[in-house]
């Protein structure tokens, strides 16, 4: 009896270590793609994974459930780390050291962004595209939500952090033409730190 018992344990260790690896694997592809994922196939994945082909299919059921998998894993710790924002101005530059939190927490995001564009980019194409109260974006709103001071009603703040999310993704989406249109390059820390410093004082936060 023992003897089964530890046997099934090791077979869900194993199955457990294979879909990691498996996981892992196509985060790094995700990351050297280009936001093409049409272009990776499960056969690579396989190969890189040092897998077979038919373990990738019974463990996620299609190659998009695995890269949504990867893609939701990534954007949830990220935003988990920024759900502790208050020592992120140890980050930042001297001058900005008396700026505001949420300028911080805001920059610190789109930071992520700009290190991580093919993810991104997937990412926030899907929420677009298939919105849901459980997405990345919907993710990433409640971090916001609950970054903001507690200095109105509780309506007001959502809307803010709406409004504060749909700015930060139109200037990811939009960066390479922000300049042209507004006058910040989005590339530069120093302008995009300004550029949402100026975001929040609009939105009157504090």
């Amino acid at each position: 009896m023992n003897n089964n018992i530890n046997k099934d344990n090791e077979n869900v260790q194993n199955h457990s270590c294979i879909k990691e690896k498996i996981i892992e694997t196509t985060i790094l592809l995700i990351k050297t793609s280009d936001g093409l994922v049409e272009n990776i196939t499960i056969r690579e994945i396989a190969q890189k994974a040092d897998v077979a082909v038919g373990l990738i299919n019974y463990h996620f059921g299609s190659k998009n459930r695995l890269i949504e998998i990867c893609v939701q894993r990534i954007i949830s710790q990220v935003m988990k780390t920024f759900s502790g924002i208050e020592n992120s101005e140890k980050n930042q530059p001297a001058s900005h050291q008396n700026k505001s939190d949420m300028t911080s927490f805001i920059t610190s995001v789109f930071t992520f962004l700009l290190n991580n564009p093919e993810i991104s980019k997937i990412s926030m194409l899907a929420d677009l595209t298939q919105p849901n109260a459980e997405s990345n974006s919907s993710v990433s709103y409640k971090a916001i939500f609950k970054a903001l001071p507690a200095t109105e009603q509780e309506n007001v703040r959502k809307l803010k952090a709406f409004m504060l999310l749909a700015s930060i993704q139109s200037a990811f989406l939009n960066r390479q033409i922000i300049d042209q249109l507004l006058g910040f390059n989005l590339y530069k820390t120093d302008e995009y730190y300004h550029f949402f410093h100026l975001v929040t004082e609009i939105l009157n936060i504090k």
